[in-house]
């Protein structure tokens, strides 16, 4: 059973704004505002910029970005003040909203959080090699 997402009530419509992302910058959306831009704008951007070109990295970046997005229930915004915490841009993972501590809640979100990371890394390579 789906649980009540605490920035919009429901929790799928949020998630599928990642998902349908690039679907929505090529039929001419004006950009992209997710929640996980966040953690990522840059690859975001990139998306928005390629959107409509037939490539496998824009394919696969496409696919990572809709996955990574699937840990925004797992304490969203408290997980984005832990990433930004982590890049030494924040100093506290305080949030008003995300009252809880998420690794204690969401079992293995950080090794997810992990993962993301390596995923997103891997991406920027990709990215500055075809750049």
């Amino acid at each position: 059973m789906d649980a009540d997402h605490p920035k919009c009530g429901v929790l799928i419509p949020c998630l599928i704004t990642a998902a349908i992302a690039a679907a929505a910058m090529r039929a001419g959306s004006k950009g992209f505002s997710g929640v996980f831009t966040n953690i990522h704008p840059d690859l975001y951007a990139w998306l928005y910029k390629h959107a409509s070109e037939d490539s496998d990295l824009r394919r696969e970046l496409e696919n990572f970005l809709a996955l990574a997005a699937m840990a925004e229930p797992m304490g969203y915004p408290g997980l984005a003040k832990v990433w930004h915490k982590r890049l030494g841009t924040f100093e506290s993972v305080h949030s008003r909203v995300t009252d809880y501590d998420i690794a204690e809640r969401h079992w293995a979100v950080m090794d997810l959080l992990d993962h993301i990371r390596q995923g997103t890394d891997r991406f920027r390579d990709r990215i500055k090699q075809v750049s």
